[in-house]
């Protein structure tokens, strides 16, 4: 008997949450962006595999033929699939659309776009708390370092500009909206040529079919003392009423770190 595929067609936002995993002998689709996932359900085992198309194209119809499959062996109770939308495990560089200077004093409001991972999560029983099974990019992203030799760090760069202005055509199903608010506390005036987000930190939201990251605060404090970062808890006014899908990898909500890209840094792999 030839196995039965079922491509899930929901609308934005229908896709994350809880689901029936598929039935022994059935394989269901999902597809978020350019990634797609297959998730196979074999007598007490779930089978997961994807593939990924280029940016910005529709997702692969068909499974691969040479297509690898990770498989997780299951108590014999009933069970739930989660999935849901996760920040990458490490910062973010990214260009403005426009590098522009923020001058002594002044406020800017910077929004980007990140690709998010698909987190499969197996939930058991009534257990309220899930087993994370596997984490997929929906975008392959380049590594590159932030900072220099002495004060750096391994980070993702990424592809798309941060803009300053939040148009309508911005917004994909399958893109997490972040939104930075900058504020330059130094006694300079500060050129924004390359920025880091701090994604580990950052939790996401959903609403109308959109993901947002909470908002974030930046206050520049000069060369030397780099930037106080500060997270929300809570989405920004232009998703207010969100609901939050998924919490921050990272529980710390105040810091300090280096946000914006000095004249001596490196310039790394991928800039």
């Amino acid at each position: 008997m030839a196995e039965k595929i079922v491509t899930e067609r929901t609308g934005p936002g229908d896709l994350w949450g809880e689901r029936a995993p598929p039935a022994p002998g059935e394989t269901h689709r999902l597809a978020v962006g350019p990634l797609a996932i297959w998730v196979r359900g074999v007598h007490n085992e779930l089978w997961v595999a994807h593939a990924c198309a280029d940016p910005w194209e529709p997702a692969p119809e068909e499974l691969p033929d040479a297509v690898e499959w990770s498989r997780w062996a299951m108590r014999e109770e009933p069970h739930r699939l989660r999935v849901l939308p996760v920040f990458p495990d490490r910062p973010l560089v990214v260009k403005p659309e426009h590098p522009f200077t923020l001058l002594r004093r002044a406020q800017a409001r910077v929004y980007m776009r990140v690709p998010p991972w698909v987190r499969l999560e197996l939930l058991a029983g009534t257990e309220g708390t899930g087993t994370v099974l596997t984490e997929i990019p929906t975008e392959r992203l380049s590594d590159t370092w932030w900072g220099d030799f002495q004060d750096g760090e391994l980070a993702y760069w990424l592809r798309t500009k941060a803009r300053r202005e939040l148009t309508a055509e911005l917004f994909e199903p399958h893109l997490v909206m972040s939104t930075l608010q900058l504020e330059n506390h130094s006694e300079d005036a500060l050129r924004v040529e390359k920025l880091a987000l701090r994604v580990e930190h950052l939790s996401i939201y959903e609403k109308d079919g959109w993901l947002w990251a909470e908002e974030v605060r930046v206050e520049y404090r000069g060369e030397d003392e780099g930037s106080d970062i500060h997270m929300d808890d809570e989405p920004p006014r232009e998703a207010e009423g969100a609901r939050e899908l998924s919490p921050a990898r990272a529980q710390t909500r105040s810091f300090r770190a280096r946000t914006f890209a000095r004249l001596r840094a490196l310039s790394g792999l991928g800039l």
